[in-house]
């Protein structure tokens, strides 16, 4: 998959994989951006006004896709919300 520069991204964190101190922490790093496409397949990243040094290669990558909160689920502004206590129920 190319990437186009501007992308939001997730960078692959391989060391973490391999060290069992680090087996159940998070296996993408996000936030970045695509700065520069380079040569083979890497690529420059962006970590907000940063650049970073090194390149990061495009097995390691993925698009980064923004969730939508449900908006059914937030209380609106101006809703009220009824509490009621369980000796209140008949």
């Amino acid at each position: 998959m190319e990437f186009k520069i501007g992308d939001q991204i997730l960078l692959h964190r391989t060391k973490a994989e391999k060290q069992w101190n680090e087996k159940f922490d998070q296996k993408w790093d996000s936030s970045f951006y695509i700065h520069k496409a380079l040569e083979n397949g890497a690529y420059k990243l962006q970590l907000e006004d940063k650049i970073l040094k090194k390149v990061a290669y495009g097995n390691r990558l993925k698009i980064y896709h923004v969730k939508q909160q449900l908006l059914s689920s937030v209380p609106q502004l101006g809703t009220q919300i009824l509490l009621i206590k369980p000796e209140d129920i008949p």
